[in-house]
């Protein structure tokens, strides 16, 4: 498939965006370039929790403009107070300030507190009125408000028939770095490895950006959007490009490690189902960390889910080897992003 080329003026005007942002590109974010290799975490325990990695998050849903509409950001800020009702992925969760209060400045603040020094905000379109989307320039723009803070991937609906304009759009004048899907939300949902998901791959690979996938037990009408298996023939097609499965696929642990195995261009962030306590399968990712996936794991807050503290904190304290801990609270981001 050839990509299709148009002119950014054109294309910005037609999705009704503000003619600045073609032509404000999205400030870079910059990685420290010495890291110490033998640099120790603070004991466990140690509150609050600080890092001595510099940590990168893969994964943010920002309390900011359109995010404030999605479900994730309305059910963390109104949590069940029953221990019954609580979801799985809040277990012994603490109380987070920047969520309760919906300060995006907050939650800038309450990251540096932590040492998470940049971030990755998912965008997401879906075109259903229940999951909704976030328009792409309310990531673009927050970039701006935090300079050199974030780097953000371009959410896009595969039903969309302006989808790879949108795309092209989001990386080439907005300076995006990756594309967001959420297949299992759309409407009407798809699985992971749909023929329309097919062109997005493709231009992803003529624009050289990661795809990420939001996949786990809550991101589609069954768990058969959860299994990551069928995707094996998308990924082989497109070596070149780099998959991103937020969320690990749970509970389809056993088939996205072995997906990894077979796929170099597959990352997994398995965000809660790695560091939340006693969370069944996540010692399957601690082995794969601690062994082929050493350099393919992502840390991962899936902020509003947990505070940054808490999530660096517990994700120290999973067991993995120090080496292991470096390269998924920063070097893989680092490589994966070539920032």
């Amino acid at each position: 498939m050839k990509r299709r080329t148009f002119f950014a003026s054109t294309v910005a005007a037609d999705f009704g965006t503000a003619s600045a942002l073609a032509q404000t590109p999205t400030p870079k974010f910059q990685f420290p370039e010495n890291v110490d290799e033998n640099a120790i975490n603070p004991p466990p325990g140690q509150v609050p929790y600080r890092s001595n990695i510099p940590v990168f998050d893969f994964r943010i849903r920002p309390p900011y403009k359109g995010y404030m509409n999605l479900g994730i950001i309305k059910a963390w800020r109104n949590i069940p107070t029953g221990p019954r009702q609580m979801r799985p992925t809040g277990f012994e969760r603490r109380h987070v300030e920047s969520v309760a209060k919906a300060d995006v400045n907050l939650m800038v603040k309450e990251m540096e507190e932590a040492n998470v020094i940049g971030g990755v905000l998912m965008g997401r379109e879906t075109l259903n009125p229940v999951y909704g989307g976030v328009p792409n320039e309310d990531l673009h723009e927050l970039c701006e408000k935090f300079p050199g803070k974030f780097v953000a991937f371009a959410g896009i609906c595969p039903h969309d028939p302006k989808a790879l304009e949108k795309m092209e759009y989001a990386i080439k004048t907005l300076g995006m770095k990756g594309v967001s899907l959420d297949p299992g939300w759309c409407d009407p949902a798809i699985h992971a490895y749909d023929k329309k998901i097919y062109p997005i791959v493709d231009l992803a690979a003529q624009l050289n950006v990661p795809v990420a996938y939001a996949m786990s037990a809550y991101t589609g009408p069954d768990l058969t959007y959860t299994d990551p298996s069928k995707m094996m023939p998308l990924m082989q097609q497109y070596k070149n490009v780099n998959f991103v499965l937020c969320h690990g696929a749970w509970p389809h642990v056993q088939e996205v490690l072995g997906l990894a195995a077979v796929c170099p261009n597959l990352y997994i962030v398995p965000d809660a189902y790695f560091y939340v306590r006693n969370m069944p399968f996540a010692e399957e990712f601690v082995k794969a960390a601690n062994s082929y996936m050493k350099y393919r794991m992502l840390f991962g807050t899936g902020y509003p889910i947990r505070g940054f503290e808490q999530c660096v904190e517990n994700w120290s304290n999973r067991g993995l080897t120090p080496e292991s801990l470096r390269l998924s609270l920063f070097e893989n981001a680092k490589y994966l992003l070539n920032l």
